[in-house]
C-alpha cells in the first residue's frame, strides 16, 4: 500500500491534485481542506495517501494530516460511507469539529453536511462515537504553504461542486446565493464550504 507520496505538485485543483514522484504522475483525490494547505504548483509536497483497489480502478486519496486520513478511513468504514461522501464530510468540516458533533450526538450539525442525511448521521453516531472519543483529532500540517486559485474562485468552486455530484445548474445556483450573501471576496475553499453547508 503506498502510505505517502512526497514530489513536485504538477496541478491542483479543490478535489485532487497531480504529483510527480520520479517522473510518474500520480493523480490524487483530496478534501477541500488538503487543498487550502497545499503549496504552489512545481514546489515540493508530501502528501499522507490512502490507496483504494478494486477490481476495475485503483485510487488514491491525499490528505495535509494524520488525523484527516485516520477520520477518512473510519469513515470509510460506516456501512453506507463511501469515499466520495468521506471527502464531502472533511470538506465541509474540520476533523476536530466533526468529531465534537458525533460525541455530542448533534444530529443537526452532522445533516448540515452534504450528502449526510438524517440515517446516516444517526449511523455516524452509533458506529463512530466510541471510537473517536479515543482520538486525537487536533491535527498538525504536513503540506504547507499555499497559494491563490489558478481559476477565478467561482469557476474553481464550480467545478468542485460538480466533481461532488452537482450538476452545472445546482452548482451554479449554491454559489450564486454563497456570493450575493458575502461581504467581501471569499477564497475558492470558503466558497465551496458555505455552497455544500446551504445545500447540505
Amino acid at each position: 500500500m503506498i502510505a505517502y507520496l512526497e514530489g513536485k505538485l504538477v496541478e491542483k485543483n479543490p478535489t485532487f491534485l497531480i504529483l510527480e514522484v520520479n517522473g510518474v504522475g500520480y493523480s490524487v483525490n483530496i478534501p477541500i481542506s488538503t487543498y487550502s494547505n497545499l503549496g504552489e504548483i512545481g514546489q515540493m509536497v508530501k502528501v499522507l495517501t490512502h490507496q483504494q483497489v478494486r477490481e476495475d480502478e485503483l485510487k488514491l486519496f491525499g490528505f495535509s494530516t494524520r488525523q484527516e486520513k485516520a477520520l477518512f478511513e473510519l469513515l470509510i468504514s460506516v456501512n453506507g460511507v463511501g469515499p466520495k461522501v468521506a471527502l464531502g464530510i472533511l470538506s465541509c468540516i474540520p476533523a476536530d469539529g466533526f468529531q465534537r458533533s458525533v460525541l455530542q450526538e448533534d444530529l443537526d450539525a452532522l445533516t448540515t453536511i452534504s450528502g449526510v442525511g438524517r440515517k446516516t448521521a444517526q449511523r455516524l453516531v452509533v458506529e463512530l462515537k466510541e471510537k473517536l472519543s479515543k482520538m486525537d483529532l487536533g491535527g498538525t500540517k504536513v503540506v504547507a504553504g499555499r497559494d491563490g486559485a489558478a481559476y477565478p474562485a467561482a469557476d474553481e468552486a464550480a467545478l468542485a461542486l460538480m466533481s461532488l455530484g452537482y450538476t452545472k445548474v445546482e452548482a451554479k445556483k449554491a454559489l450564486e446565493r454563497v456570493v450575493a450573501d458575502a461581504k467581501e471576496a471569499l477564497p475558492v475553499e470558503e466558497l465551496i464550504k458555505k455552497a455544500l453547508k446551504r445545500s447540505g
